[in-house]
C-alpha cells in the first residue's frame, strides 16, 4: 500500500491544506493489479480527514477491492464557498483536482469516481456529485444533513445553527437553489439515468436531536420517491457514530464497485 499526507497552497482558500491519498499498490492477486476506481471520503463537522483513517476501516477496505481513497479536509464550511470563511467547494471542485492531475496517476474517469461522506460530508457528497453529475457516477451519504432547509428552519432560534451557518450562508442564512440536496436531486432526475449518480443514504433510526438527521433523510426519501432517479435508501438501529459509518461505508462499496462485498464482510464478522 502507499499512503501520502500532503500539504497543497490553495489559492482559492488562501492557505495550505491538507488532502490524504491512499493508492492500493500491493493488492493480493484476487484483486488484481489494476486500480479499479475512486472514492473520496467527506469528514463531518468540527472534524477532519484523518477521522476516516483513524476510526474506521476504509483503507482496508479499499484495499480489498482495488480502490483509491482520496480524503481532503473541508473546515467547518459545509464544503460551500462561504459567505464569511473560505471557498472550499472551487477548491473541492476546481482546485484539488487540477493540482492532483498534474502530481499523481489517478483514475479521473467518471465511471470509476465515487464520493462519500458523514454527517455534514453526506450532504457535501451528494451536493457535490448532484452539481457535477458529469464527474461521479455514485454518491453516498452516511447519516448526512440532506434537507438542509430543515435544519435551518427547526433550529433558527439556537444559537448553535446561527454560528454554524452564518459564515457559511449569511446573516440572512439563505440556502440557494444548487447548494439545497432536494432541488438537485429534481434538477438531475431530468437527466438521462446513465449520465445521473446513483445515490445511496443510509441512516440511524435513533439519529434524532439536536441535528433531526433521521428526519432529513426521511424527507429526502419521500420527496424523491416519485423521480425517476437510481436512489438507495437503507436505514437501521444506530446513531450518530462511527460503528455506523464503517458499516455504511462497506455498503456503499458494495452499491457501487463490487456487488456481494456486504455480504463477505457481515461474514467475516459473525461469530463462528
Amino acid at each position: 500500500m502507499a499512503f501520502f499526507r500532503m500539504r497543497l497552497k490553495s489559492n482559492a482558500l488562501c492557505s495550505t491544506t491538507m488532502v490524504r491519498l491512499y493508492l492500493p499498490c500491493d493488492l493480493p492477486a484476487e484483486v488484481g493489479n489494476e486500480v479499479k476506481g475512486m472514492i473520496t471520503l467527506l469528514h463531518g463537522h468540527t472534524n477532519d480527514g484523518d477521522d476516516w483513517v483513524n476510526f474506521s476501516a476504509a483503507v482496508r477496505y479499499a484495499a480489498d477491492n482495488g480502490l483509491a481513497l482520496l480524503i481532503p479536509d473541508g473546515s467547518n464550511s459545509f464544503y460551500h464557498d462561504m459567505t464569511y470563511g473560505q471557498a472550499y467547494y472551487t477548491w473541492l471542485t476546481e482546485e484539488m483536482p487540477a493540482l492532483l492531475k498534474k502530481m499523481v496517476n489517478l483514475p479521473w474517469k467518471r465511471e470509476k469516481n465515487a464520493i462519500c461522506g458523514l454527517s455534514m460530508g453526506g450532504y457535501g457528497a451528494l451536493m457535490i456529485a448532484l452539481n457535477h453529475p458529469e464527474r461521479y457516477f455514485a454518491c453516498g451519504s452516511f447519516s448526512g444533513a440532506v434537507d438542509l432547509q430543515m435544519m435551518l428552519n427547526v433550529g433558527a432560534d439556537n444559537p448553535m445553527i446561527q454560528q454554524t451557518f452564518v459564515p457559511i450562508l449569511g446573516n440572512e442564512l439563505y440556502l440557494p437553489p444548487n447548494r439545497n440536496i432536494l432541488s438537485l436531486a429534481e434538477q438531475v432526475s431530468q437527466l438521462p439515468l446513465e449520465q445521473q449518480p446513483k445515490i445511496l443514504c443510509t441512516v440511524g433510526r435513533q439519529d434524532h436531536e439536536p441535528y433531526y438527521i433521521y428526519e432529513q433523510n426521511q424527507s429526502l426519501k419521500q420527496y424523491v420517491q416519485n423521480l425517476p432517479l437510481d436512489f438507495h435508501y437503507m436505514e437501521w438501529d444506530g446513531v450518530h457514530e462511527w460503528n455506523f459509518w464503517d458499516r455504511s461505508l462497506v455498503y456503499a462499496i458494495d452499491l457501487f464497485y463490487n456487488n456481494g462485498y456486504a455480504k463477505k464482510k457481515l461474514q467475516d464478522w459473525a461469530a463462528n
